[in-house]
């Protein structure tokens, strides 16, 4: 039995956001760009537990110290994304800049957070806006921020299914894009990508001798586009980072917060 999947490509709004449905009902907006998969039922491998466990203690180990790192791949029609952040989670101190490029809406932008404040600006606007995130719903998708998983390593982890070690510093396996409750995750640095139905996808990620994760590549197979190849590297693992807030930023109006 087959099952369709649809992805949606949203605006730039701070961070890149992607939003899918199974099946929908209008044509998609100035924002929006479809793509449609074909998933097949897969089944589900079972874990080698020893490299498994293995894998995901670096994975946490990794998100858990303060990092810097990047984030670029293709996206449906023609389009390519490139970013570059910091995140500290012990201080919750984060910082992001995403760019889409290619296709027929090019977005860029940044975004500082600090504690509960968020700054955000377009990369063609000068000025940044200060959003109270205490004041944000937690059902807003393009104001929320979550600081347990802001780069979406943690969902990513949840969602490895099998894992085979390669050599010392290489882990090979297949991860559900579905993740838990359609919590989007992808790329890993800019989550994004929220997929229902998606067959099991492969993964390749790398440590250093230190035992970091350096690298994590993520593929992707449309039925009716090229493959979709994300990759994300990580660096400065437990090095103190310099994030700070804009010295100006004017307030976000009341309707930011749905007034």
């Amino acid at each position: 039995m087959k099952h369709g999947t649809t992805l949606l490509v949203l605006g730039l709004t701070g961070s890149l956001f992607f939003a899918a449905g199974c099946t929908p009902t209008t044509e998609p907006t100035r924002t929006d760009k479809l793509v449609q998969a074909t998933a097949t039922a897969t089944a589900v491998p079972s874990p080698t537990p020893d490299v498994r466990v293995e894998l995901v203690a670096a994975l946490q180990r990794s998100q858990g110290a303060a990092h810097r790192y990047a984030v670029r791949g293709n996206l449906p029609e023609g389009q390519k994304v490139n970013g570059t952040g910091a995140f500290d989670p012990k201080k919750r101190r984060f910082q992001t800049t995403i760019s889409v490029t290619g296709g027929k809406y090019p977005s860029a932008g940044s975004r500082i957070v600090i504690g509960n404040d968020s700054y955000s600006r377009p990369s063609d606007e000068k000025d940044w806006v200060h959003v109270d995130l205490k004041r944000v719903k937690p059902d807003d998708f393009f104001l929320r921020f979550d600081w347990a998983d802001p780069t979406g390593l943690k969902a990513f982890t949840a969602s490895i299914v099998s894992v085979d070690r390669v050599d010392p510093h290489t882990y090979t396996g297949r991860f559900d894009p579905t993740g838990k409750d359609t919590t989007s995750f992808l790329p890993v640095g800019a989550p994004s990508i929220v997929s229902i139905g998606v067959r099991l996808s492969p993964f390749t990620i790398t440590t250093d001798d230190q035992g970091w994760v350096t690298s994590i590549k993520v593929e992707l197979s449309p039925s009716d586009g090229p493959k979709l190849t994300l990759t994300t590297t990580m660096k400065d693992h437990g090095k103190s980072l310099k994030i700070n807030a804009p010295a100006r930023a004017g307030e976000a109006a009341d309707f930011y917060y749905g007034k």
